[in-house]
Protein backbone atom coordinates (compact mmCIF):
# COMPACT_ATOMS: atom_id res chain seq x y z
CA UNK A 1 0.00 0.00 0.00
CA UNK A 2 2.79 2.46 0.87
CA UNK A 3 4.51 1.61 -2.42
CA UNK A 4 1.30 2.38 -4.35
CA UNK A 5 1.08 5.82 -2.71
CA UNK A 6 4.69 6.59 -3.58
CA UNK A 7 4.13 5.59 -7.21
CA UNK A 8 0.94 7.67 -7.36
CA UNK A 9 2.69 10.81 -6.03
CA UNK A 10 5.63 10.28 -8.40
CA UNK A 11 3.35 9.94 -11.45
CA UNK A 12 1.23 12.89 -10.28
CA UNK A 13 4.32 15.10 -9.96
CA UNK A 14 5.41 14.15 -13.50
CA UNK A 15 2.00 14.86 -15.01
CA UNK A 16 1.34 18.08 -13.08
CA UNK A 17 4.69 19.81 -12.58
CA UNK A 18 3.11 23.28 -12.26
CA UNK A 19 2.24 22.40 -8.70
CA UNK A 20 5.92 22.21 -7.94
CA UNK A 21 7.08 25.49 -9.50
CA UNK A 22 4.69 28.10 -8.14
CA UNK A 23 1.30 29.37 -9.19
CA UNK A 24 -0.19 27.75 -6.10
CA UNK A 25 -2.55 30.56 -5.15
CA UNK A 26 -6.24 30.45 -5.88
CA UNK A 27 -8.57 33.40 -5.26
CA UNK A 28 -12.33 33.32 -4.90
CA UNK A 29 -13.80 36.84 -5.08
CA UNK A 30 -17.45 37.63 -4.31
CA UNK A 31 -19.03 40.85 -5.60
CA UNK A 32 -21.05 42.19 -2.64
CA UNK A 33 -21.37 45.76 -3.99
CA UNK A 34 -24.86 45.47 -5.47
CA UNK A 35 -23.48 46.64 -8.84
CA UNK A 36 -21.96 44.95 -11.87
CA UNK A 37 -18.19 45.51 -11.84
CA UNK A 38 -16.20 45.86 -15.05
CA UNK A 39 -12.42 45.50 -15.43
CA UNK A 40 -11.83 44.28 -11.88
CA UNK A 41 -8.17 44.11 -10.91
CA UNK A 42 -5.71 44.68 -8.10
CA UNK A 43 -1.92 44.88 -8.12
CA UNK A 44 -1.76 44.08 -11.87
CA UNK A 45 -3.90 40.94 -11.43
CA UNK A 46 -6.86 41.05 -13.84
CA UNK A 47 -10.05 39.40 -12.56
CA UNK A 48 -12.28 40.60 -15.41
CA UNK A 49 -15.97 41.42 -15.01
CA UNK A 50 -17.96 40.29 -11.97
CA UNK A 51 -21.74 40.67 -12.05
CA UNK A 52 -23.51 41.71 -8.87
CA UNK A 53 -24.08 38.98 -6.30
CA UNK A 54 -21.77 36.54 -8.09
CA UNK A 55 -18.21 35.33 -7.70
CA UNK A 56 -15.15 34.54 -9.76
CA UNK A 57 -12.41 31.97 -9.18
CA UNK A 58 -8.94 32.95 -10.27
CA UNK A 59 -5.86 30.72 -10.22
CA UNK A 60 -2.29 30.58 -11.48
CA UNK A 61 -1.08 33.41 -9.24
CA UNK A 62 2.51 33.16 -8.03
CA UNK A 63 2.13 35.27 -4.89
CA UNK A 64 -0.19 37.65 -3.10
CA UNK A 65 0.64 40.33 -0.55
CA UNK A 66 -1.72 40.51 2.41
CA UNK A 67 -2.19 43.21 5.01
CA UNK A 68 -3.82 41.36 7.87
CA UNK A 69 -6.52 39.13 6.35
CA UNK A 70 -7.05 41.01 3.07
CA UNK A 71 -4.99 41.88 -0.03
CA UNK A 72 -2.68 44.85 0.40
CA UNK A 73 -3.77 46.54 -2.82
CA UNK A 74 -7.21 48.14 -3.11
CA UNK A 75 -9.45 46.50 -5.72
CA UNK A 76 -10.16 48.45 -8.90
CA UNK A 77 -13.43 48.14 -10.77
CA UNK A 78 -15.63 50.30 -12.96
CA UNK A 79 -19.31 50.83 -12.16
CA UNK A 80 -21.27 52.30 -15.06
CA UNK A 81 -22.54 55.79 -14.30
CA UNK A 82 -20.51 56.24 -11.10
CA UNK A 83 -17.39 58.29 -10.46
CA UNK A 84 -14.39 56.60 -8.89
CA UNK A 85 -11.67 58.76 -7.34
CA UNK A 86 -8.02 57.81 -7.67
CA UNK A 87 -7.00 54.93 -5.43
CA UNK A 88 -4.59 55.70 -2.65
CA UNK A 89 -1.18 54.06 -2.69
CA UNK A 90 -1.19 51.22 -0.15
CA UNK A 91 1.19 51.17 2.79
CA UNK A 92 3.04 47.87 3.05
CA UNK A 93 3.86 48.10 6.77
CA UNK A 94 3.39 44.68 8.38
CA UNK A 95 2.33 43.12 5.08
CA UNK A 96 3.21 39.52 4.27
CA UNK A 97 3.64 37.66 1.01
CA UNK A 98 1.93 34.32 0.50
CA UNK A 99 3.03 31.86 -2.16
CA UNK A 100 0.38 29.19 -1.72
CA UNK A 101 -3.15 28.75 -0.48
CA UNK A 102 -6.78 29.39 -1.25
CA UNK A 103 -8.03 32.88 -0.37
CA UNK A 104 -11.68 33.94 -0.35
CA UNK A 105 -12.61 37.65 -0.27
CA UNK A 106 -15.63 39.89 -0.71
CA UNK A 107 -15.46 43.15 -2.65
CA UNK A 108 -17.57 45.80 -0.92
CA UNK A 109 -18.31 49.42 -1.76
CA UNK A 110 -18.16 52.68 0.16
CA UNK A 111 -20.25 55.44 -1.47
CA UNK A 112 -20.06 59.13 -0.56
CA UNK A 113 -20.88 62.32 -2.45
CA UNK A 114 -21.54 60.58 -5.77
CA UNK A 115 -18.18 58.76 -5.67
CA UNK A 116 -17.27 55.25 -4.63
CA UNK A 117 -14.34 53.22 -3.39
CA UNK A 118 -14.04 49.47 -3.42
CA UNK A 119 -12.50 47.57 -0.54
CA UNK A 120 -11.85 43.99 0.63
CA UNK A 121 -13.30 41.89 3.41
CA UNK A 122 -12.43 38.31 4.27
CA UNK A 123 -15.39 36.14 3.21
Amino acid sequence: MLKNKAVFYFVFSLLFPSGLIGQNINLVVFNKTGYNLDSVSFNHIELGNITKDSSVVFSNINEITLLGDVPLHIPFGIIEGKKRPLNLTPCGTKSKKKKEGIFVFDILIYESGGEYRLYWRKH
